[in-house]
């Protein structure tokens, strides 16, 4: 629920128990006052049928507005007051009555006075204000909101030009993040933030950019200095069978090391998104590339590579990040099959699976994608193959998974814009 909805359901609410509140509180307000005139007109009727009494005219009688009897006794009531329903002919209904009944004493005799007066025109009033109040608290309740998303949605427009503006951020971009003005002071506060967090961003962004660049060119140039050294030590024949085997050592350090300072700087690269825009590539071309390219390698392990794939799936991505993507996959497959193994790689609508046979499952299937995380003792492997899979997934909004299916490993990616 976004922020100016969230505010106002609050305000729905509040203002809705409110005017409900408000609204009990008025009618039980008018009712009392109503029911007191009432009560005070009845007051004013009895003591004029009183006065009468005194001067001995004649009773009055007009049922049901007006009763006077002659009771017996007084029975300890001088008045009181109560609602009651009486039978109306016309209306065919019984009808709501206020009535005061009192009892006195006057000239030796003990008459019984009722006077009542209908309650049917002042319960149509009471509900006529009730309703005109109930409309005009729906009127201004609907009013308050309309005002309050209108006057919310134009005061909030500055955090959301500056949130569209913060979406289309990069820190690759050469121009400082342009934000808008606005003559609120938290938005201002907000604006400065920004450019500040943002300006950090793009110079962490050029100095991670210059180290991984210095450092591909520093660490690979000694690094290829030792092995061309080596290898003209190793053409030498004075050296010992021990010596040699030392120098076959620290060569093949040294290109271990190689490797691993071009994975970590292409893992940088990847998540630094140093690469080039995305173009259309098409997968099944990709894969047919670099399954010609490893040819000499599944020979030599005597493997056999089966391809079911779907002709024409474009992929909208860097054509080097897919090459990069199929190539480590498939060596993956390679480097854990045995002598005689088929691999297979075959694609459905917007999914690739590469297949390799096997005994049992991995142990740590959630580890698979970590870096430096290797399964058995291969040290072919450096254990950033996949995990370099995994952030270009990432950076495309792929998905990569793996899962032990009829007695084999599949390594499943799913590019879900695939065409």
């Amino acid at each position: 629920m976004k922020l100016l909805e969230k505010n106002n359901v609050l305000f729905f609410r509040f203002t809705a128990l409110l005017v409900l509140g408000s609204s009990v509180l008025f009618y039980l307000a008018v009712n009392w006052i109503i029911r007191s005139e009432i009560d005070e007109k009845l007051e004013v009727n009895r003591l004029r049928s009183v006065e009468l009494l005194r001067q001995g005219k004649p009773l009055p009688q007009f049922a049901p507005i007006v009763e006077v009897e002659i009771v017996g006794a007084e029975n300890g009531i001088s008045a009181l007051y109560s609602d009651t329903l009486i039978y109306d002919p016309i209306e065919k209904e019984r009808e709501p009555y206020r009535q005061l009944v009192s009892r006195m004493e006057i000239g030796g005799t003990i008459y019984q006075i009722t006077n009542r007066t209908s309650m049917v025109e002042t319960e149509d009033l009471i509900l006529a204000i009730g309703a005109c109040t109930l409309g005009l608290a729906l009127l201004l309740l609907i009013g308050l909101i309309w005002l309050n998303h209108h006057s919310a949605r134009r005061l909030w427009e500055p955090f959301q030009q500056q949130l569209a503006r913060l979406k289309n951020f990069s820190p690759a971009q050469q121009q400082a993040l342009d934000l808008v003005s606005s003559k609120i002071d938290e938005f201002e506060e907000l604006k400065t933030a920004l450019h500040q967090l943002t300006e950090k961003a793009r110079a962490d962004y050029r100095n991670l950019k210059e180290f991984t660049e210095n450092a591909s060119h520093e660490i690979q140039t000694p690094l290829a200095i030792i092995r061309s050294k080596i290898e003209s030590l190793i053409e030498n024949e004075q050296i010992t069978d021990e010596q040699m085997g030392a120098l076959a050592t620290i060569y093949d350090a040294s290109n271990r090391l190689s490797r691993l300072n071009q994975s970590l700087l292409l893992l940088a690269k990847i998540e630094n998104r140093q690469f080039d825009a995305p173009t259309p590539v098409l997968l099944d071309l990709v894969i047919r590339e670099q399954v010609d390219l490893l040819t000499e390698l599944t020979g030599f392990h005597e493997l056999e590579i089966e391809i079911d794939l779907l002709p024409d799936m474009t992929l909208n991505a860097n054509r080097a990040l897919v090459e990069i993507l199929v190539k480590n996959l498939l060596e993956n497959a390679i480097r854990y099959s045995r002598p005689g193994d088929v691999i297979t790689i075959r694609s459905t609508p917007g999914k690739v699976v590469f297949r390799n046979p096997g005994d049992r499952a991995v142990e740590h299937p959630e580890r698979l994608f970590e870096r430096f995380h290797k399964q058995g003792n291969h040290r072919a492997s450096m254990g950033l193959g996949l995990a370099i899979v995994k952030k270009i997934c990432e950076v495309n909004e792929w998905e990569v998974n793996y899962a032990f299916r009829e007695e084999g490993h599949e390594f499943s990616v799913e590019f879900f814009t695939a065409s």
